[in-house]
This record gives C-alpha cells, sequence and structure tokens, in this order.
C-alpha cells in the first residue's frame, strides 16, 4: 500500500486493493468505480473521506474485453508528450548501442593527466580501432524516444545556466563525483587538468568563460571531496592522510550558503556507508541542513550511488550488457556493501517523492534525482582495472578497480544526463 500511496500513476483493476490507498490524506486525484458490490462499506463514507475520488457508476462506464487492450502501447505511452517530463523519464530503460560516426564527438581534448586517464594514455590507435571501445557507446533510449540525450558542450551549458539564472555550479561527494567534475570540464572542452598532477587533493574551483569578450555569462564550479557528506571540526587533509569522518570529509557548507548567486547543487554520497541506517542518517541531514539556508533558487541534484562490477578484469573484450534485465540476472556482490545501494538510492527517490507531495515552502530549494544508475549499471566495460588496460593503477587502496571508470567513459554520460536534466528545467520554467 505504501508504494501505491506514492504513485503518480496507479494502474490496478477495480475493488478494494485500490480504493483503500486512494482515501490516504495528500495522495494525487483518483477516479473509481463506486460500487457497493466491489465496495461493501461505501455508503458509510462521507464527503471528507471522497475529497481526493471521483465515483463513476459501474452501469454507464463501458468496459471493453482486456483481450483486446494492448498494453505495451499504453503503458509504453508518453504522458501527454510533455517533454519537461523527460527528466524523470530518461536514463531509465535504454541500451548502449556501438556509435563509431559520432564516436570522435565522446573524446576529449586531450589525455586526463590522472590514473583514470592512464587507459586512454596506454591505448593505441589503430586504423581499424581509433578509439578505446568503452568511449564508442551511445545510450540508447528504448521506450521513450523523445527523451534521448543530447550532448554537452560548452556552449549549450552557458546557455543552460544562462536561461535558469544561475552563476555556480557545486559539486560535493567522493571520488567518483571527482571524476564526474574532471569529465565536466573535459567535455566543454578544457586542456587543463581540474588539479595538479599527482595532487592526492581533489578539491578545486574553476571559472567557466562563456564568451571571450566578455565575463557576463561566465559560470563558477567549485567542487570539494566530502566521503560522507558530513561536517565536523576535525582535521582533514589527504596528502597528511588526515581523516576526519573515517574518510575524507572538507567543510562545504559554509561555502555554499554564503555565495550570492543561484546554484546547481550536485551531490551524492554512499559508497563509503556499510549502514542503510548510516546512510539515511547523513542523507536526513543534508536535507534538513539544505532547507535550512533558505535558497529557493537553487536546483539541488542528487546523483544515485552507483556500484561497480566486481569482475571487470577478467575478460579483454567486456562490452555492455544488453538490457537492465541482463545485468539483474548477474550476482549482486556485498562487496564493498555494493549490493546495498539499490536501497540507499530507493530511501532518496521515497523522500524526494514524499517532499514533492508536501505543501512546497517559498524557502526551499528544489530537489530532484539524478537517477545514473540504470545506465550506468549496464557499464561492465571501461573499469580502471578492465581487461583493455591491464597494467592501469586503481585508485589508492584497490587491488583491482572495477568501481571507477576510466576517463572518457561512462560517467561522461552522468553529465550529459545532468544537462538534460536542466534543458527539461528551463522548458518548466518558461
Amino acid at each position: 500500500y505504501s508504494r501505491m500511496m506514492l504513485a503518480d500513476y496507479l494502474v490496478c483493476p477495480p475493488g478494494i486493493s485500490c480504493f483503500i490507498p486512494s482515501l490516504v490524506s495528500g495522495v494525487a486525484k483518483s477516479v473509481l468505480f463506486g460500487d457497493s458490490r466491489i465496495v461493501p462499506w461505501l455508503s458509510e463514507l462521507g464527503e471528507a473521506e471522497l475529497r481526493n475520488v471521483t465515483l463513476l457508476d459501474m452501469q454507464e462506464t463501458p468496459v471493453d474485453s482486456v483481450d483486446k487492450m494492448n498494453f505495451d502501447k499504453f503503458l509504453n505511452k508518453f504522458p501527454g508528450r510533455d517533454k519537461k517530463q523527460c527528466r524523470f523519464l530518461r536514463g531509465r530503460v535504454g541500451t548502449w548501442e556501438q556509435d563509431m560516426e559520432s564516436a570522435s564527438q565522446f573524446q576529449y581534448p586531450n589525455t586526463l593527466r590522472h590514473y583514470v586517464g592512464q587507459a586512454s594514455l596506454y591505448f593505441k590507435p589503430t586504423d581499424k580501432t581509433p578509439y578505446r571501445l568503452p568511449t564508442t557507446y551511445r545510450w540508447q533510449e528504448d521506450l521513450f524516444e523523445l527523451c534521448n540525450i543530447k550532448l554537452l558542450t560548452r556552449d549549450g551549458m552557458c546557455k543552460v545556466m544562462k536561461d535558469l539564472g544561475m552563476s555556480r555550479i557545486f559539486m560535493i561527494g567522493d571520488s567518483l563525483g571527482m571524476n564526474m567534475g574532471q569529465s565536466l570540464f573535459k567535455l566543454m572542452g578544457y586542456e587543463e587538468s581540474t588539479f595538479e598532477p599527482g595532487s592526492k587533493h581533489q578539491n578545486f574551483e574553476k571559472m567557466v568563460q562563456c564568451n571571450p569578450d566578455n565575463s557576463e555569462n561566465d559560470f563558477l564550479v567549485t567542487s570539494i571531496r566530502s566521503d560522507r557528506i558530513i561536517e565536523n571540526d576535525e582535521p582533514v587533509d589527504e596528502e597528511k592522510e588526515f581523516k576526519n569522518c573515517h574518510d575524507y570529509c572538507h567543510p562545504w557548507s559554509e561555502r555554499y550558503k554564503s555565495y550570492n548567486g543561484d546554484t546547481l547543487f550536485i551531490v551524492n554520497t554512499g559508497p563509503h556507508f556499510q549502514l542503510h541506517r548510516q546512510f539515511q542518517a547523513a542523507f536526513d541531514e543534508f536535507v534538513a541542513k539544505i532547507d535550512s539556508y533558505y535558497r529557493p533558487r537553487d536546483v539541488i541534484l542528487w546523483r544515485t550511488t552507483v556500484p561497480g562490477h566486481p569482475n571487470c578484469n577478467e575478460t579483454i573484450d567486456q562490452k555492455p550488457f544488453n538490457s537492465f534485465e541482463e545485468y539483474a540476472a548477474t550476482e549482486v556482490t556485498d562487496f564493498y556493501s555494493w549490493n546495498k545501494f539499490v536501497g540507499y538510492n530507493d530511501y532518496v527517490t521515497k523522500a524526494f517523492d514524499m517532499r514533492k507531495r508536501e505543501v512546497p515552502g517559498p524557502s526551499r530549494a528544489r530537489m530532484e534525482l539524478l537517477d545514473v544508475y540504470p545506465m550506468t549499471v549496464q557499464r561492465p566495460d571501461g573499469h580502471v582495472s578492465s581487461g583493455e588496460c591491464p597494467e592501469c593503477p586503481g585508485a589508492k587502496g584497490f587491488a583491482k578497480d572495477c568501481l571507477h571508470y576510466s576517463l572518457p567513459g561512462p560517467p561522461d554520460w552522468w553529465n550529459h544526463l545532468m544537462y538534460n536534466h536542466l534543458l527539461d528545467l528551463t522548458l518548466q520554467d518558461s
């Protein structure tokens, strides 16, 4: 019943099973059959209980035989062909298709000087294989082609940030979040690294230049490492290996809330938690903290947590899974608590659904999900320790690194997904 009460669209046969959730305060409007043969206690309900319900007379409602219904066509129908709804659908159901004609657009202007760039450094192009194979795949929507992904560019990001009135992208998270930040700058055509090669410090702040003649539409990108997004007064330093939260949690809140301009805030935590209650407490604290800052024009995108693929190094010619179902049929390992990430993501999804149903406060920032999980778990290829680069070193502490991806690679599509999410928001705001 809890999932039925939280659903935006609920499809089920006539009966008490649907009637009970529709009576709960706060759910969306419902249209139901009002017949005492279906709901024996219907006559005992008053107007207050039925305020969300429209009742149809069963005798006056034409019903076709279910044998004639095309369920696939109905369930796959795009809601109202309203493109701004794509941000709730995109990236969920699709396949990775090799696209050699467009593969040149998926490459960086130069090699990233970092352990996630080693595969490209060692790669030797040939006429037959001009690019690393993991960089040649494009995400293709299977159900909602209207929602296919447009590639992020610097011009595109400059325009969408201007259209949304935002002057800063603020990113916090762990090393995967850092990789997303590295990817973002490379996709915008920057050749220099976001931080000094070989440095263990992963925080950076850079201005994106949109027009060489004036700085009116330039925007700032700030990235701060906080593995658990919590804060305390303990010292933290990667070079000296000073950990303040069992991991590295740099302070971020003062820097975030003191900025005068509107902000796109991209955040994730999860891989550094082994228990659901720890993750939930950190997430709840984060949401409460953001709400206390009274920044209603900011947009918070929570990137879902993605696991690795434990056998990524066993074959040289790995390819993407053909579907999410093919991935789901594999054994989800408890290695590094990767099997818990689905639960973490589900908790965030439910929390945001409940938040959306609440009466919005005039001072609350918009919070939405950037769901990279379904598309990413379909990519067992392209990890740092994958068979394409057996000599590539992984992140410190990994004997084999089947969590992080080499760049260019799948995390680029997290940024493409983010860019398209912002494009949808411009449609909503307009």
